[in-house]
This record gives C-alpha cells, structure tokens and sequence, in this order.
C-alpha cells in the first residue's frame, strides 16, 4: 500500500523507510520517550527494528497506521503519529510520540491534527480514541488541545490508562 504523504505548515508526515531504522532506535531507547508507552523501558536494537516492521505491516494490513514525522526544513526524523488499532484494541487509536529534543514546541499537536483531519475526511471515521498512561499529562494536554475529551479509565495490559475521545461530528468546529 502506498502510504499517504500530509504536509503541514512545520512537518511532513511519511511512511516508514528501512532507513528509518537508526533513527527509530534512538527514539526508542531514549528513557523520557518510553517512559509512558507501554512497559517504560527503552527498546533493543533488535525490537526497535521489529516496530519499524510492524509500522509498515499495519499500514498494508488495516490502510492507515503510523507516519514518520520529519521537520519539513530540515528533513529530520523528530517522531511517529497516527492511527493504530491492533489486535483486541478497544477502537482505532490517535496516537503521538515526538523526540523529547523536541518537546513544547507544539510539532505533536500539529502532527496529531493532521492525522485527525485525515482520518475523518479520507476515511470517514466516526470517532477516534486515544489511550493515554494516567500519568501523562502532556499527551493529555495535546488530546484536549485538538479536540479530545476525557471518557474514561482503563486497564491495558495492567498499565492504568485514560482514553481520550473525539468523534467526526466533534470535530467539526476545531481547526483541524
């Protein structure tokens, strides 16, 4: 499947490249980027490799997944956003991470935006979700801030987690 290409005023949005790989690494094996996905503990080489795989699978599997971000002047790998819906999930999830080097400057929220705006208007979603650990209240902050509103609490993987709701009609009077 050929993945879709967004553009932003600051980001591109991209599918995944075996030469992602090193750069995926090192924002998987940085400790203040896991801290609040899934275990917290920083990946291996090896399984960093496995989630460029399983990336570029979800795409060809379910037709949207995650983008590589990269800042558009400089061409540099700062992150991964987009949908995600693995096997048993709860509903197809909105979901960010960007490089800490890169934190507070807003590149989350505008990626997550932009993935919004694709999953209603391309794919005509109802509604999207995002799962967030209980304790991390800057992705919260970035849900709150393209639409998303508090739903509910939940188990995942014995990781206490609060989800994040938003649905098309929602979104309609957000500049997305």
């Amino acid at each position: 499947m050929k993945v879709p290409v967004i553009k932003t005023d600051r980001l591109i949005l991209r599918g995944w490249k075996n030469s992602d790989h090193d750069s995926l690494y090192s924002l998987n094996s940085d400790p203040l980027f896991v801290k609040y996905i899934g275990e917290g503990k920083a990946l291996t080489r090896e399984e960093s490799w496995r989630v460029l795989a399983l990336f570029c699978g979800h795409w060809e599997l379910k037709g949207f997944g995650l983008w590589a971000v990269e800042l558009s002047e400089k061409n540099e790998f700062i992150g991964r956003v987009g949908l995600w819906e693995p096997e048993g999930w709860p509903g197809i999830e909105l979901g960010w991470g960007i490089s800490p080097d890169h934190w507070g400057r807003g590149y989350a929220t505008e990626a997550a935006r932009a993935s919004l705006k694709w999953a209603f208007e391309e794919m005509r979603l109802s509604s999207l979700i995002s799962i967030i650990h209980k304790d991390n209240s800057a992705s919260k902050r970035v849900a709150t801030r393209i639409g998303e509103s508090y739903s509910h609490s939940l188990r995942i993987k014995d990781i206490d987690c609060d989800v994040y709701k938003i649905t098309r009609e929602d979104s309609a009077g957000i500049d997305v």
